[in-house]
C-alpha cells in the first residue's frame, strides 16, 4: 500500500523520486540464528518528497509491522568518541535552557543512557519511555524510572519542565500526529522545552549517503521540515543546530498558543530542498558504481574485507552490495551485537578483537567519525589495513 498523503502537512502533492527494492525490513533486532536472519523480509524503499513542505519519507513504508520489541539494539555509549560528544552537547544544552533539577521525559529512550545522562548532570528527575527498554543497561540512578512502552496520550498527564526525543521521529510515519500527541499532552504549560535529534537528510543527498537510507526510517527530516512540522503542531523554533560531522539535526522548541512565524536560519526552502534531490537522482548511479568497482575489484585480489560499524548503516551498504560476496564479517564494539546475525543479510557480527587473527586487509568503516578511534584499537592490535570511510 503507497501513502500518498505527507505524514507531515497532510497534503497529496507527492512525488518519488528514488527506489531501493528489497530491503530488510529490520536493522537493528538482535537475532541469534542464521535461517531466523535471513527470513526477515523485504520490502521496497520509495523515497518521496512532498512538494508543500518538503519532507521526504518512504511512501512504501509498512506501518503494520512490529519493528520495536523483538530485542532492539541501538546503544552506543560504548565509544568514546561518542560518549564525548553526547556528554558536551547535553552539558551545553542543560546550560543554555537551565534543566537543572527538573522533571524531563525522553520519548523512545532505548536503553536509557541519554535521560540516565542528562538526569545525572542536572540533578533532574527523568522518566524514559520506550517499548525497548531492558532494565540493567544504563547506569542506576534512583532519580530515573523506564516505561517499557510505546509513548502515546495517556502519557499526556506525566509532568514535564524538558521532553527530549533523540533518533526516535524518523522511526514515526504518522509524525504529524505524533507532534500533536506531545502538544496536546503539554496543555498550556508555556515553560516546557522541546529538545529533538534526527539525522539529517540534507547531507544524505548532497554525499550520496545510500548506507544512511534502510527501512526502519520511514522519515527523512530536513531544517526546512522539521521546522514546518513543529510550527504548524504549536511550537516555536527556538535553535536548529547540525553536528557530528553535519550528519545529526538538532531542534530546540518551545509550545505557543497561536502559529509561530519565525524562520530559522538553517532553515531551507521548499525549492532549495527538492533541487538537492534531483541532485541526488543525477549523481546516486556513479557513487553505487564506484562503490561496486571497487568491491568487485577486492574480490578479484582475495582481500579480506571486513565492515566496522553494525546496525543500521550496515545494512544500508550490504542492501546494496552482499551479491558480490566480498565483504564476511560486520564489526561493531557494542557487546551486545556479539553473535547475532544481521537482519535480511545473514552476516555474523564479530567483536573487534577477532580481526588481532582475521588480520584483514581493508576495513569500511561505516561512520568516519570514529575512524581515528578504530584506527587507534586497529594498531593496538598489530593490525594496519587499507581503512575507507563513510
Amino acid at each position: 500500500m503507497k501513502h500518498n498523503i505527507c505524514p507531515n502537512c497532510k497534503h497529496n502533492d507527492i512525488e518519488e523520486f528514488f527506489v531501493i527494492p528489497n530491503a530488510p525490513v529490520h536493522s537493528l533486532v538482535t537475532i541469534k540464528d542464521y535461517q531466523e536472519a535471513i527470513a526477515i523480509p523485504k520490502k521496497e524503499i520509495s523515497l518521496a518528497f512532498c512538494n508543500n513542505c518538503g519532507f521526504i519519507f518512504n511512501s512504501s513504508f509498512d506501518t503494520s509491522l512490529d519493528y520495536y520489541t523483538q530485542g532492539y539494539e541501538d546503544q552506543q555509549g560504548f565509544s568514546p568518541t561518542f560518549v564525548k560528544f553526547i556528554t558536551g552537547l547535553s552539558q551545553r544544552f542543560i546550560d543554555k535552557y537551565d534543566i537543572k533539577n527538573k522533571e524531563v521525559i525522553e520519548i523512545g529512550c532505548g536503553k536509557g543512557d541519554f535521560i540516565s545522562l542528562i538526569s545525572e548532570l542536572g540533578n533532574n528527575k527523568g522518566i524514559g519511555i520506550d517499548p525497548a527498554w531492558v532494565p540493567g543497561r544504563s547506569k542506576v540512578n534512583p532519580n530515573v524510572r523506564f516505561i517499557k512502552e510505546f509513548y502515546s496520550e495517556k502519557h499526556g498527564d506525566l509532568q514535564a519542565d524538558c521532553i527530549v526525543c533523540r533518533h526516535t521521529l524518523e522511526h514515526i510515519h504518522d509524525t504529524h500526529n505524533f507532534l500533536k500527541i506531545i502538544r496536546k499532552s503539554i496543555k498550556n504549560n508555556d515553560k516546557v522545552v522541546l529538545f529533538f535529534e534526527v539525522p539529517s537528510i540534507v547531507r544524505i543527498l548532497e554525499i550520496q549517503a545510500f548506507w544512511d537510507i534502510f527501512y526502519e526510517h520511514s522519515t527523512y527530516m530536513s531544517p526546512g521540515s522539521l521546522a514546518r512540522l513543529f510550527r504548524i503542531n504549536g511550537f516555536e523554533v527556538l535553535d536548529m543546530y547540525l553536528e557530528y560531522d553535519n550528519q545529526y539535526l538538532f531542534i530546540e522548541a518551545k509550545p505557543v498558543a497561536e502559529m509561530s512565524d519565525k524562520i530559522h536560519p538553517l532553515e531551507e526552502s521548499v525549492e532549495e530542498l527538492k533541487k538537492l534531490t534531483v541532485e541526488f537522482v543525477n549523481k546516486i548511479k556513479v557513487q553505487l558504481g564506484n562503490w561496486r568497482e571497487k568491491l568487485v575489484m577486492f574480490k578479484e585480489q582475495n582481500k579480506k574485507v571486513v565492515i566496522w560499524g553494525g546496525g543500521s548503516k550496515s545494512v544500508g551498504f550490504l542492501t546494496q552490495f552482499n551479491d558480490i560476496g566480498v565483504i564476511e564479517h560486520v564489526v561493531d564494539i557494542n557487546p551486545h551485537m556479539n553473535g547475532n546475525y544481521i537482519p535480511g543479510i545473514g552476516k555474523q557480527y564479530v567483536n573487534p578483537d577477532y580481526l588481532s587473527t582475521y588480520k584483514p586487509d581493508v576495513v569500511i568503516v561505516m561512520n568516519s567519525v570514529y575512524m581515528e578511534e578504530i584506527r587507534k584499537m586497529l594498531n593496538e592490535m598489530g593490525v594496519n589495513p587499507e581503512m575507507l570511510g563513510l
